[in-house]
């Protein structure tokens, strides 16, 4: 199979990259694949003849995403209608990478895919938009992720590790839930998936759950980093836009559809730590 994969310079493409195993998986940087253009999308899908788009390309800046909603809405929303549109030319399948935003965080159970979206950003928002264009596509698989990070790329992960190593106290948010996703999970799920033949919407992320601060403290465990870390509300770091306080994505249906490859959080941070 041939693979063409937006977002090029991003974390889940490098992963899709690395861990696809046994395929050729196309890259082209975002200079040349431009989501913001539909006349490079439709180029270089109908030059490259994929088997498989992956939609890893996204604005995912969310704080921005409240002030840059235009910029927003097209990378997020409008790109992805154009990217349907030059799949089904080509007989391709689209996967649609999703979000936990799209869900308003209200909940006090893991989200089902038939659950009802009801998305509170700007952010949120426009994937809800990608995810309903997605659905114009010929054959189509939207996978909602949450939480992503890995060794590579600007995240959480990164972050903790870089302000462990100035020696200051830490305050992490505690009353934010969701399931941190390793983008090499993901990327080797994508990969099953595709060849079990998902279709429609389907749940992606590590199994079990977490707040920003347990995450943020088994990081520094496994390292064995000691570091003064004290839990916080997210009421003591406002921030423009509005994160959900509970975003636990069930596994179970995934689960059922079979080739299921994600590993519970604990052990996927375990293999950053260890193979990064």
């Amino acid at each position: 199979m041939k693979i063409l994969v937006t977002g090029g310079s991003g974390q889940l493409a490098h992963a899709i990259q690395r861990f696809w195993q046994g395929d050729e998986v196309l890259l082209p940087p975002e200079s040349v694949l431009d989501l913001s253009k539909p006349e490079a999308i439709q180029s270089v899908v109908k030059e490259t003849r994929p088997d498989v788009v992956v939609n890893a390309g996204a604005f995912t800046q969310v704080d921005r995403c409240e002030t840059e909603v235009e910029l927003a809405t097209c990378i997020n929303g409008e790109a992805v209608g154009w990217l349907a549109e030059a799949c089904s030319e080509q007989m391709a399948l689209l996967v649609q990478i999703s979000t936990d935003y799209v869900f308003d965080g209200k909940g006090t159970r893991p989200y089902l895919e038939t659950d009802p979206v009801n998305p509170m950003s700007i952010y949120g928002k426009s994937k809800l938009r990608g995810e309903q264009e997605a659905r114009k596509a010929r054959e189509y698989l939207i996978l909602r992720t949450a939480w992503l990070y890995d060794a590579s790329g600007n995240n959480f992960y990164n972050t903790m590790l870089k302000l462990a190593s100035q020696g200051n106290p830490l305050k992490v948010v505690d009353d934010q839930r969701g399931t941190p996703t390793t983008c090499r999970d993901l990327a080797r799920q994508i990969q099953k998936a595709v060849v079990a033949g998902y279709r429609g919407v389907v749940h992606a992320t590590c199994s079990g759950e977490t707040t920003w601060h347990g995450f943020a403290a088994e990081i520094f465990r496994l390292h064995g980093l000691n570091v003064d870390l004290k839990p916080c509300t997210t009421a003591d770091f406002p921030r423009p836009a509005p994160r959900p306080a509970y975003s636990v994505l069930s596994v179970e249906h995934r689960r059922s559809l079979g080739a299921d490859v994600m590993n519970d959080w604990r052990q996927a941070l375990a293999e950053v730590v260890k193979e990064p």
